[in-house]
């Protein structure tokens, strides 16, 4: 029994001795990028285009409130472009409703009730949040923000596009 315990002890050590100290690093984080054309079950066509970066140096004040996806200390990444276009036509989304969100980790794209939803993850522990983007025709959309889980509703901003009231006779409405 001994003999077989030195052996394996003998055996581990070997192996950490020749593997090279980077194997067991921690892999650093990389910026959240989402580049794809996603057909729904409409027939609808959604091409997004969202990108983290890194920081510049300077750029990133520790974040005490207003940004998601950190609790307090400083973002690794924030966000720099978010692009949608649904049937070739581009849905304009001002960089004000995501600058705010940071250290995204996943995207998704759905329909429902006819509105293509863009739900966003990020951040971890108390700084998580998921916020969803309900886009309604090309007139303007809503945006939540929630925990991870969505159970309570944190901040919800809803957005005309009066441009598009002009353009489009269904926009009477406001966001569908």
């Amino acid at each position: 029994m001994r003999t077989c315990f030195k052996s394996l002890l003998l055996s581990f050590v070997v192996i950490f001795s020749l593997a090279p100290l980077n194997v067991f690093a921690k892999t650093e984080a990389i910026p959240f990028v989402y580049e794809k054309i996603s057909a729904l079950s409409s027939g609808k066509r959604v091409a997004i285009t969202f990108r983290e970066r890194r920081c510049k140096s300077g750029e990133c004040q520790e974040a005490d409130a207003g940004m998601w996806g950190t609790d307090g200390g400083t973002p690794r990444f924030i966000t720099e472009v978010f692009l949608v276009s649904i049937g070739g036509k581009e849905f304009a989304i001002p960089e004000k409703f995501y600058r705010d969100l940071t250290n995204t980790y996943q995207l998704s794209v759905f329909e429902k009730k006819s509105r293509v939803i863009i739900e966003l993850k990020g951040g971890d522990s108390a700084g998580a949040y998921t916020a969803r983007f309900m886009l309604g025709g090309m007139c303007g959309f809503q945006r939540i923000v929630c925990g991870e889980m969505c159970k309570e509703i944190w901040e919800k901003t809803t957005w005309y596009n009066s441009f598009a009231y002009e353009a489009d006779a269904q926009c009477k409405s406001q966001v569908q």
